[in-house]
């Protein structure tokens, strides 16, 4: 049995200060405001009720929700997942409230990076209205740190409907739609998420997003560059809590995935950035003699 994931839907971040990070969601990434109270604050960048949620509490509290379309299917995907030696927890009417979501169950992948799996999480009938003009079209993809890179690859392309893409030495991109990619596994020495991403409408916003971080003294970490793999133009930048975040444009869609066929890029600088920027996560950081 192959559980369907159908769409990223969200990232929670726990946060040491819910302010803080409150404002930088919304000045600096240009996401709409949901919702805030004392224990969270939740943000739109789409059709989706919300995309990123900051939780007050230690930062290492991080999760990725991925949507499954019934409940059937989550009962089909706790029961896999049991046979698989992995525990999942099912979420209480609380936890399913903060998520607005009919069902959830969540599970922890080798390396210890947290998943939610939702049923029915809520779309909203009015239009995003961004809190600055930074031209988010939505919640593309998440970066994710692995220290068992191999076993959680195999974790979704063979329990799971994902694919791999491509490679980039043991880095594995992998999609689930004809996006090149909505996870993609960085070998690490620790687990967490490493980077989330959101896509803009182009070139002209991953530029203007640079000269506007600048200003706003926030840290480019990487780019702006391409990606030699995706196709996409991309801009990397430190957010609270050690946490990176991504404008990204542009990029292949793979239409034909039976026909498609992922390639292996070795594990040097210009693989992952074609015009040659420089980074200093070590994720992203080669050393090449």
């Amino acid at each position: 049995m192959v559980i369907e994931v159908e769409q990223l839907r969200y990232v929670r971040l726990g946060t040491r200060d819910l302010p803080a990070a409150t404002d930088f969601a919304q000045r600096i990434l240009g996401l709409q405001l949901i919702e805030k109270n004392d224990e969270q604050a939740t943000f739109r960048s789409d059709f989706r009720d919300h995309t990123l949620v900051y939780e007050a509490g230690d930062p290492a509290q991080q999760s990725v929700g991925l949507a499954l379309r019934t409940e059937a299917a989550l009962e089909s995907a706790v029961a896999a997942l049991a046979a698989h030696g992995i525990t999942t927890t099912r979420a209480d009417e609380a936890a399913l409230r903060r998520r607005k979501a009919r069902a959830m169950a969540g599970f922890r992948d080798r390396s210890g990076n947290t998943f939610e799996l939702v049923v029915r999480p809520e779309t909203s009938g009015w239009r995003y209205f961004p809190s600055r003009d930074a031209g988010v079209t939505g919640l593309a993809a998440v970066a994710l740190r692995t220290t068992a890179n191999g076993a959680d690859e195999a974790l979704w392309t063979t329990l799971f409907n994902g694919r791999v893409s491509d490679w980039v030495g043991d880095a594995a991109f992998i999609g689930f739609d004809e996006v090149h990619h909505r996870l993609a596994l960085h070998p690490s020495d620790r687990a967490g998420v490493l980077a989330v991403e959101y896509a803009v409408e182009s070139l002209n916003q991953v530029m203007q997003a640079m000269y506007f971080l600048q200003s706003a003294q926030v840290k480019i970490m990487h780019g702006p560059g391409r990606r030699p793999t995706s196709g996409q133009i991309f801009l990397t930048f430190a957010g609270p809590d050690d946490m990176l975040f991504s404008y990204v444009a542009e990029g292949a869609m793979l239409t034909d995935k039976d026909a498609y066929r992922p390639r292996q890029f070795p594990r040097k600088r210009r693989s992952f950035c074609a015009w040659g920027s420089e980074s200093t996560v070590p994720e992203f950081t080669v050393s090449e003699g």
